[in-house]
C-alpha cells in the first residue's frame, strides 16, 4: 500500500498536461472495455467508468478524476445512449448519467481529500523528523562541548595537583597528590573519547589502549618491563567506563611500580574479554608476587579498585598468579 501511495504521488508531480492525458487515456480504456463487454453486461454499464474516474483522481490528482468524469460521460452520451450527438433522449438514461455524473464528482471529491490528508500527514512527519534530527544534533554539540570543558577543567585540575606535588618535601603528600592526579588523567582521558563518540557509550578498547600507553610511558622508561593488552571490542555508559578505567589505572599502575623491584623484568597482561552476559577484567605480572601487595601506597589503590568493581556489580578477586599477581573482575555486560 505504502508503494502504490508512492507511485501516486510520482505521478501527481507531473505536468499538467501528463495528467491530463492519464487521466484520458483510464477513460478511453474503460470506454472500449465497456463497448467489448456491452453485450454480456447488465443495466447500469456507466459503472465500469468510476474505475477510471477513481484511478485518475488518485494518480493524477483531483481535477484530473473530474475531467475523467466529464470525459465518461460525453462518451456515454455519444456513443452508448440514444439521441443525436450529445443530447441524450431517453429521461431514464439522462437521469443514469446525471447520478453518474454526481457519483463520479463525488468520488473525485473523497479522493482528493484523502490524497491532501496523507499529503499533511507526509510533511508533517517529514517536519516532525527533520526537527528531530536538528534537535538531536544539537544535543550532540552541546554535550560534546561539555565534554570538552570537562576534559580541560580536569586536566587544568590534575596539572594544578602536579605543581602543588612538586613542591612539597613531604614525600607520603607528594606522592598522594601525584595519585590524584593521575586519577583525575583517567577521568579526562573518557571525556576525551566522548568528544567524538555518540555521547552515550564509551569504546573501551582505545580507552584502555591509551590508558595503558600512557602507564607505560610513565612508569616503566628504561626498565625491561612489557605491557601487554588485549581488549574486546565492547563499549560502556559513561559511569562504568570512568569506574573500570580507574581500575585499570590503579592495578597496572601498582603492578608496574611494585610488582618488579630493582630493575626486575617482567610482563603486565592486561586483557577485558566477553563471556556470555559478563565481562571479565584481568590484570596479571610474573613479578614477585603477593609481596608486591604489601608494598606502600598499594593498599590504597586496591581498595579503590574493589570499590569501584562493587559499583560495577562485581567483586575483584586479587590472588597469587602462576608467577606474580592475578587480579580479575567480573561483572555484568550491558547488552549489545
Amino acid at each position: 500500500m505504502h508503494e502504490l501511495f508512492a507511485l501516486a504521488a510520482r505521478c501527481r508531480a507531473l505536468t499538467g498536461r501528463m495528467r491530463y492525458l492519464g487521466a484520458s487515456g483510464l477513460t478511453l480504456a474503460a470506454l472500449a472495455l465497456l463497448a467489448l463487454l456491452r453485450d454480456r453486461l447488465p443495466p447500469g454499464e456507466l459503472l465500469l467508468f468510476l474505475p477510471a474516474v477513481l484511478l485518475s483522481a488518485l494518480f493524477f490528482g483531483g481535477e484530473a478524476g473530474g475531467w475523467s468524469a466529464a470525459f465518461s460521460a460525453a462518451l456515454a452520451a455519444l456513443f452508448l445512449f440514444q439521441g443525436e450527438g450529445f443530447a441524450v433522449s431517453d429521461p431514464a438514461e439522462a437521469l443514469a448519467l446525471v447520478l453518474f455524473i454526481c457519483v463520479a464528482l463525488f468520488v473525485v471529491y473523497v479522493l482528493q481529500e484523502f490524497s491532501n490528508a496523507i499529503d499533511r500527514r507526509d510533511d508533517e512527519t517529514a517536519a516532525a523528523q527533520a526537527l528531530a534530527t536538528k534537535t538531536e544534533r544539537l544535543r550532540r554539540l552541546y554535550l560534546q562541548e561539555m565534554a570538552h570543558r570537562t576534559k580541560n577543567d580536569l586536566q587544568f585540575a590534575g596539572s594544578m595537583l602536579q605543581i602543588e606535588a612538586r613542591a612539597l618535601d613531604d614525600e607520603s603528600a607528594r606522592a598522594a597528590l601525584l595519585a590524584v592526579a593521575s586519577r583525575i588523567a583517567v577521568m579526562s582521558r573518557v571525556y576525551a573519547l566522548l568528544q567524538h563518540g555518540d555521547m552515550s557509550d564509551v569504546s573501551m578498547k582505545p580507552l584502555i589502549g591509551d590508558l595503558c600507553a600512557n602507564l607505560r610511558l610513565a612508569l616503566v622508561g628504561v626498565r625491561p618491563i612489557a605491557l601487554r593488552t588485549e581488549v574486546a571490542d565492547c563499549t560502556l555508559g559513561v559511569d562504568e567506563a570512568r569506574a573500570l578505567a580507574l581500575i585499570v589505572n590503579e592495578l597496572v599502575g601498582n603492578a608496574l611500580k611494585y610488582a618488579f623491584p630493582e630493575d626486575r623484568p617482567g610482563t603486565v597482561r592486561v586483557r577485558l574479554s566477553r563471556d556470555g552476559d559478563d565481562l571479565t577484567l584481568t590484570v596479571e605480572d610474573d613479578g614477585v608476587g603477593p609481596v608486591s601487595t604489601e608494598a606502600k601506597g598499594a593498599g590504597v589503590g586496591q581498595k579503590l579498585a574493589r570499590s569501584l568493581g562493587q559499583q560495577l556489580g562485581g567483586a575483584l578477586v586479587i590472588e597469587p598468579g602462576e608467577k606474580g599477581l592475578r587480579c580479575e573482575l567480573r561483572f555484568p555486560a550491558p547488552p549489545r
